[in-house]
């Protein structure tokens, strides 16, 4: 199909479903996109005068003078996405699309991702930076490819985060280390011998290096960090009790033989696993050897990246939610933390990754105590730039378009650094409408207030929080990991300090490592800008360029700012919408605002155009799915990624009261490509004290997400 064609299917279009289903038709044009949804404003090509490094505990550009050591206030946020496999691989004509539909959401970071996994037989399949031969044997195509995206991201402002180990699985046959007793495959991703293991060290940082300068990476100013593993560390396995599973034969034999080493002088005695009944002391110096593996591994790759890369990258090792608190001692050879969390990821009940056989619980992270968000918030550690380089709700769950805004409001207010969204696209399938997966490219839900979300974390239109450092001592790190807590860094604190995780939502938390004296005890209120309430299940934003209603409104009248909302009786009860300006104003001033209220979508049953709903998963009442759509298949789920069209978004009829200071307004609908529609007529758009009542997506109304309201 010609790409004129392509355009013209994927333009909105507005056709209602049956009155009983209160749905309509939508669809982005990205490549298109213009108007009050286009946040390309925020970006700029990069120069040398933009590379980053970390200044006073966040992220910085490195400033017009390109001396590090001077003082210069340049700090810069990151909101962005994830490239996944072949997707980091564009072809070379559509790298500057993808890089200006970026742009247009506001993205200025995209960490590479699965850039090591499942290594090319062929160098034309352009699926991974690895080819079948001994590793680390690059595929010349692939490095080709990827420098051509990071030309066409520097030129619209869009950094990259270098992702170094991730799915790689060492082959004892071709890459020369031993097998595992019985022949069979080494662990998953091989975590966690690739750390400890020196040959796989090695061959890592010999990666590192190549992949650095093949890219022509060095002092960059595209390269705005590295990431060094991904989701593993041999804190986490320990606490988990994976190490008698995973590390066996001469993994064992080198692990037990290092474990003597660093106990000179001292019995070692064999490996402590966590379930043994030894004195805390004796576990201690375990839990320190464990540590100095894990750091020596960081620091061997930290010298490689420094060696390729240049001295100023910030680097940082693997995520908070995998080591918990020993993180902490490990990384600190490092320059900034990461963390990873995924509201109502998918179950597989048989198979992993399964896609005829998933379920979620369609839950929502608002109405359920933002209970992960608060965890996080104890996880971030003072003086270094903190990143949430994973996080998503995927679809088909039907709270999904609240995690992007509610999340960036939060980490405004915490002062996190970055905020990834897992992922943009998982392959080169640029076009696909249909939503799918974790895929953000075809998620017509989450798309609408994605460059507002951007917007508001980058700008710090919800201004950060006071701080509020918790010391956590050494003793203190080493007792939550005898105890296996992991990533539950919040309930651990509560647990031995009496520390509140809803106080995160009124001061931004720090841990503090080595910090002197105890938990402080600080009752949890409202920070002003944010508010919860957990009873209600409700989050606002009520900043002054911004303010946002989220969750269960139901038919209550609730205040968020300068706006009111209530939803209209046909309406269902949850809701997503944030009314932000666009012209670096108050709200109530603002002469240009976007106003965004899409509903879930829902994608349509193969062969129709009847919309395919979520069904519990058999023999479950708490489980949903997407039931399967041939009867001859044996497994209960339908693929939560492809499937067909037409999209269907739910209508979310309301009233919207707006103060402003404006004597009149215009409001107009926006189609899929962001232009303006009809305007509301007169009866949508009524006086009222202060300001106007405005009545969304009412009947006779062109339907769309997006309004643009105009001061006249």
């Amino acid at each position: 199909m010609k790409r004129s064609n392509l355009a013209l299917l994927f333009l909105f279009c507005a056709l209602p479903a049956p009155a009983a289903e209160r749905l309509y038709r939508f669809s982005i044009d990205q490549d298109k996109l213009s108007g009050a949804p286009d946040f390309s404003r925020l970006n700029r090509a990069l120069t040398p005068a933009d590379q980053i490094l970390v200044r006073g505990g966040h992220f910085s550009r490195l400033g017009k003078d390109l001396k590090p050591n001077t003082a210069d206030d340049s700090p810069i946020r990151f909101f962005g996405t994830n490239l996944c496999f072949a997707g980091n691989f564009p072809a070379p004509a559509d790298a500057p699309r993808i890089a200006k539909r970026m742009r247009r959401l506001g993205i200025n970071l995209v960490r590479l991702h699965h850039t090591d996994t499942n290594p090319d037989r062929e160098e034309s399949r352009a699926g991974s930076l690895l080819t079948q031969s001994p590793y680390p044997t690059l595929n010349p195509t692939s490095v080709a490819r990827l420098r051509v995206l990071l030309d066409a991201f520097k030129a619209e402002g869009i950094y990259i985060n270098l992702n170094l180990h991730i799915g790689y699985e060492f082959r004892p046959e071709v890459d020369r280390v031993p097998p595992v007793p019985g022949g069979g495959r080494l662990p998953t991703h091989s975590k966690p011998l690739h750390i400890f293991y020196p040959r796989m060290v090695e061959l890592q940082t010999q990666y590192a290096e190549q992949v650095i300068s093949a890219l022509k990476l060095r002092n960059d100013p595209v390269l705005a960090m590295v990431e060094i593993n991904n989701e593993t560390s041999l804190s986490d396995a320990w606490q988990k009790g994976q190490i008698d599973t995973l590390v066996s034969g001469e993994y064992r034999v080198e692990l037990e033989r290092q474990w003597k080493q660093f106990s000179i002088g001292r019995d070692a005695g064999p490996l402590v696993g966590p379930k043994d009944n030894l004195p805390a002391e004796q576990v201690n110096r375990f839990l320190m050897f464990i540590i100095d593996r894990d750091r020596q591994y960081l620091a061997a790759m930290r010298d490689a990246v420094r060696r390729a890369a240049g001295t100023l990258v910030p680097i940082a090792g693997t995520q908070m939610d995998f080591g918990g608190l020993l993180n902490l001692d490990s990384h600190d050879v490092l320059d900034y933390a990461d963390a990873h969390f995924y509201i109502d990821h998918y179950n597989f009940p048989h198979q992993r990754w399964d896609s005829r056989d998933w379920r979620i619980r369609d839950s929502s992270s608002v109405g359920t105590g933002l209970t992960t968000f608060l965890n996080e918030a104890a996880s971030r550690q003072a003086g270094r730039p903190y990143t949430l380089s994973e996080y998503n709700q995927a679809f088909p769950n039907s709270y999904g378009n609240e995690i992007d805004a509610t999340l960036a409001a939060f980490a405004s207010f915490q002062d996190w650094d970055g905020l990834m969204h897992f992922a943009y696209a998982h392959g080169r399938n640029w076009d696909d409408q249909t939503p799918s997966g974790f895929n953000l490219a075809s998620d017509t839900a989450k798309l609408p207030l994605f460059g507002q979300s951007a917007w508001l974390f980058r700008t710090a239109a919800v201004k950060p929080g006071q701080p509020l450092d918790i010391p956590v001592s050494q003793e203190l790190r080493l007792r939550a990991a005898r105890e296996r807590m992991g990533r539950q860094v919040a309930p651990f604190l509560e647990k031995v300090g009496g520390y509140q995780p809803a106080v995160a939502l009124s001061r931004a938390v720090r841990l503090v490592k080595d910090g002197v004296g105890e938990i402080p005890a600080v009752t949890p209120g409202s920070a002003g800008e944010i508010r919860y309430d957990p009873a209600a299940r409700l989050f606002l934003i009520q900043a002054p360029k911004a303010a946002g209603v989220f969750g269960f409104l139901g038919k209550n009248k609730v205040t968020a700012g300068a706006i009111d909302l209530e939803l209209a009786p046909e309406t269902g009860e949850f809701v997503t919408l944030m009314v932000t300006a666009l012209d670096d104003k108050p709200i109530a001033k603002s002469k240009r605002l976007l106003v965004s209220v899409p509903g879930k979508v829902l994608r349509s049953r193969a062969g129709t155009e009847e919309p395919l709903k979520l069904a519990n998963y058999p023999g479950t009442t708490d489980w949903w799915t997407l039931p399967k759509e041939d009867p001859n298949q044996e497994k209960p789920s339908a693929p939560s990624a492809g499937g067909s069209g037409p999209l269907w978004m739910e209508r979310m009829e309301s009233t919207l009261t707006l103060r402003t200071a404006a004597k009149t307004i215009a409001v107009y609908p926006l189609d899929g490509a962001g232009a303006r529609m009809k305007a509301l007529a007169a009866a949508g758009v009524q006086k009222a004290p202060g300001g106007f009542r405005i009545h969304l997506q009412g009947d006779g109304q062109e339907l769309s997400p997006w309004f643009e309201i105009v001061s006249r």
